[in-house]
């Protein structure tokens, strides 16, 4: 099992104001995980979007998110953690003024995001 260091990890913008670094998937030979890294800055948005095919775990690191579960709306810190059934939408929105970092996970390598209202 290789040692991945974050610090050779791609980064590019996952969404506006969000950089994502992809900290595990397929070409760092995982074979049924994902991991991201997402650092919101205040103001920015992940939309709401579903996953038809998978559920989703997201731990916020640092910082404070409004999280969107299904029709349900809260606001979390670190240690919290979203769990996104397949199908289910969420999304989230950085409301406070300092940035915030969410870890994202899927239990397979690769995954369909599909646009939710």
């Amino acid at each position: 099992m290789p040692i991945l260091y974050r610090s050779d990890a791609k980064t590019e913008e996952g969404y506006p104001g969000i950089a994502r670094t992809i900290l595990v998937d397929a070409s760092h030979g995982a074979r049924s995980l994902w991991v991201g890294h997402l650092e919101i800055e205040p103001g920015a948005r992940v939309t709401t979007h579903i996953h038809p095919d998978t559920e989703e775990a997201m731990v916020i690191m640092e910082g404070e998110l409004e999280a969107v579960l299904g029709d349900e709306v809260v606001t979390l810190g670190p240690g919290d953690t979203v769990l996104a059934p397949a199908g289910v939408k969420h999304g989230f929105v950085n409301r406070s003024g300092a940035k915030a970092v969410l870890l994202a996970s899927f239990p397979k390598t690769s995954f369909q995001r599909v646009a939710a209202e």
